[in-house]
This record gives C-alpha cells, structure tokens and sequence, in this order.
C-alpha cells in the first residue's frame, strides 16, 4: 500500500531538498504509524496526523493512500519514544 507522508521542521531533513517534506512511502497491509516512524529513523518525540485528525495512537492501522503529517510539538517535549 502507499502512503502518502509530509514533514515539518527538522523531519524534513529526513528527505533530500527537492522533496520539500513531502514523500511516498510503500508499506505492507497493515503497516501502523509507528512502521512510517521507523521508517524514516525518527526516534524522537513527533506529533503525528493521518488524514487531517491529530493521531496519539502508533499502532493505529493504516489504510492504502492514508496521508500521515509529522511534526514536532508545539510545547517542548523532546526524547526518545520508548522500544
């Protein structure tokens, strides 16, 4: 399935500069938030959004051309999500 992903602030350096934080993103059925984290090494604390809805749940289950938004929280935060 593809998923469609957008990055803000510092994740976007996750990309080359000619993406301009925006990629796709080929995961296996079933794949969850937390599989796009992984696979983008992003080990830090990150607000997630699919489809326009603030989303605090990693393991929710993506669907075929979801849209997922990364970005850092608004209120400090910081660290590493736990293994």
């Amino acid at each position: 399935m593809q998923i469609k992903v957008v990055l803000y602030a510092t994740f976007r350096e996750k990309l080359p500069p000619e993406a301009r934080g925006r990629t796709t993103l080929e995961l296996p059925e079933g794949s969850h938030i937390a599989d796009v984290l992984e696979r983008l090494d992003i080990r830090v604390a990150a607000q997630c959004a699919v489809n326009g809805e603030l989303e605090r749940d990693r393991t929710r289950q993506l669907k075929d051309q979801d849209e997922v938004r990364i970005f850092r929280s608004a209120g400090g935060g910081g660290g590493r999500w736990p293994s």
